[in-house]
């Protein structure tokens, strides 16, 4: 039982929000969404009853769950990062054929993605045999792939695996030891049993011969669709650390394999900090009689921080424990849980990223984001996150830039107003603006696109090249202390259509949500996203909440944030971790 969530269009649902008043919402909203606490438990109560059937001996070490409309034996982790996840599902598969004797191939093991392992149909009776041999007593599911998708699940020794399937996806569930769900099949290990010719065939897939003994793929893959009998050699490969058998032809990685280092920045303040506030204070004094600055710019919501930076870095290493250093920018501020001696991370101060440049001490994001590129040590390629901005699920390098270099970004449907830039504009909007007329005179184009708001991808070169092409207005940028209409938007827009026009940079595509947390129908929206988990990066901004709520908006915000990321992260300090709640039931 989900909630009747489930059963309404979320088009549907969100016009039924919008037109109710706040207050009858928020008592409705969690009945819709099946989140009561007599909801909840009577889910878990279910939960327990259907899969009770199962065989302690069979269970192992899980734990029964619910979870939307689906029932899970979840085992319980103390640590999610999908990098090992996928290592951990490779291995109970290749270690089963292994102690079995059954050959098999390793056809694709690229970075965060999904293994994928061959078998000659030949021996799929005895790899079959031979997973339930080895994973009956440890809680193990099998699912059908079909189209890419894992269909039909059971539990190794408790279901018996169908003979007629010519691919599986092999997994664990994972949960806290609280019971929230953290992951299912989508990190599971696919096993694939190919055909295998008796005789030859003739044309193959591409009009290639096809010699007895030739395997053929029962789906596609991003590598071949067949392997003739010359070609079947193997070679010893590290994957994930444990030699693997793999193809001896294939010497290279794929060609969309991304295999340079992509860094990680994040920008981040402490606006309740007393010391920041009198600095602010300060500025703000000597500011105002210059005037031009927009409200907007000192509302106190832009530097309020509700913890989203601790979840921020979670997600960081729960999907995308891939990237290689993290720099945080701050001004002389570093959170009370932050281990500032992980080997990963590196804080940076506003005056080392300014050096001679700029005014300090600056409260303009855009002035900070225009010094990002002098990060010492920072790498070619980084992604650049706000602390507003998390990984939703897992991600993979080439979601953000392609093996050959080209960054992607991503084009929002919100277009820029006509008309120059004013102080009666969104200094968001006459940053965009002024990016505008940046772009038509310097490559003879009208740009129309904002940007979404998501983990930019950008290169040190470009923001370099920006920097020197763009004197005047990059050093306005840098010396304003406070956002305004004469600002320009650097590594969130202006370096995407810069590199796209110097051939640098390309629009892509991503599944991205973005949630203003002062909007009534925030709440719902993310009770689906906690459901379904289906967007690569959300951002949960937070444009004007003034007249929200704090203690209401904190809450919701605060409780979403430890559901859907409830263990720490390695970049948290140990002896904090140990005084967080213990995560609840999902």
């Amino acid at each position: 039982m989900s909630g009747m969530a489930d059963l309404v269009p979320e088009s549907v649902r969100r016009k039924v929000i919008k037109a109710a008043p706040d207050s009858l919402w928020r008592v409705m909203g969690p009945v819709v969404h099946g989140t009561t606490a007599p909801q909840q438990r009577l889910r878990r109560l279910r939960s327990r009853r259907v899969l009770s059937r199962v065989p302690k001996r069979i269970r192992g070490e899980a734990i029964p769950i619910a979870h939307g409309a689906h029932n899970w034996l979840a085992h319980p982790v103390q640590a999610f990062l999908s990098t090992d996840v996928l290592a951990a599902h490779l291995d109970l598969v290749a270690d089963a054929l292994e102690a079995d004797g059954i050959h098999y191939v390793v056809i694709d093991a690229a970075t965060n993605r999904r293994r994928l392992v061959a078998v000659s149909e030949r021996d799929a009776d005895r790899a079959r045999a031979a997973l339930t041999k080895h994973l009956t007593d440890q809680g193990v599911y099998y699912a059908r792939v079909a189209g890419g998708r894992a269909r039909r699940r059971g539990i190794i020794g408790h279901q018996t695996i169908p003979a007629n399937w010519d691919e599986l996806r092999i997994f664990r569930a994972l949960a806290t030891p609280g019971g929230v769900l953290l992951g299912g099949d989508e990190l599971g290990c696919d096993l694939q049993f190919w055909r295998e010719t008796d005789h030859d065939e003739s044309p193959g897939p591409a009009g290639e011969s096809m010699p007895a003994g030739t395997w053929v793929a029962p789906a596609p893959n991003r590598w071949f669709d067949m392997i003739q009998p010359d070609q079947r050699t193997t070679t010893d490969r590290a994957v994930d650390g444990t030699p693997r058998p793999m193809l001896a032809s294939l010497t290279a990685p794929h060609a969309e394999s991304v295999t340079f280092p992509i860094d990680v920045v994040y920008t981040w303040v402490d606006g309740d900090d007393p010391d920041w506030r009198r600095r602010k204070a300060e500025a703000l004094k000597q500011a105002s009689g210059l005037g031009r600055i927009n409200p907007l710019a000192q509302n106190p919501s832009r530097y309020t921080s509700r913890d989203e930076l601790r979840y921020s870095m979670r997600s960081l290493d729960m999907y995308a424990g891939w990237v290689g250093h993290v720099y945080l920018v701050t001004d002389d501020q570093v959170p009370t849980w932050l281990d500032t001696t992980h080997p990963k991370l590196t804080v940076v101060s506003h005056p080392e990223l300014f050096g001679p440049r700029g005014r300090l001490p600056t409260f303009n994001s855009h002035a900070i984001e225009s010094q990002l590129h002098h990060i010492e040590g920072l790498a070619e390629h980084f992604l650049y996150l706000n602390d507003d901005v998390f990984f939703g699920r897992p991600v993979v390098p080439e979601q953000f830039v392609l093996s050959n270099g080209l960054s992607l970004f991503f084009l929002s449907a919100a277009k820029l107003s006509l008309g120059d830039p004013s102080p009666q504009d969104w200094p968001v909007m006459a940053a965009g603006k002024r990016n505008r007329a940046l772009i038509d005179v310097r490559f003879g184009h009208q740009i129309t696109n904002k940007l979404q708001h998501v983990s930019h991808s950008l290169r040190r070169s470009v923001l370099r090249d920006i920097e020197e092409t763009f004197r005047a207005e990059h050093r306005d940028t840098a010396m304003a202390q406070f956002r305004s209409d004469r600002d320009i938007a650097i590594p969130s827009s202006l370096a995407h259509y810069y590199g796209y026009f110097t051939g640098r940079a390309v629009p892509g595509t991503i599944r991205y949500l973005y949630a203003d947390i002062a909007m009534t129908d925030t709440p719902d929206r993310l009770a689906s996203l906690l459901r379904r988990r289906n967007f690569d990066v959300f951002c949960l901004n937070d444009m004007d909440s003034s007249t929200v709520d704090p203690l209401h908006q904190s809450t919701m915000l605060r409780d979403f944030l430890e559901s859907y990321f409830p263990l720490p992260s390695s970049f948290e300090r140990r002896d904090d971790v140990d005084g967080l709640p213990a995560a609840g039931p999902g």
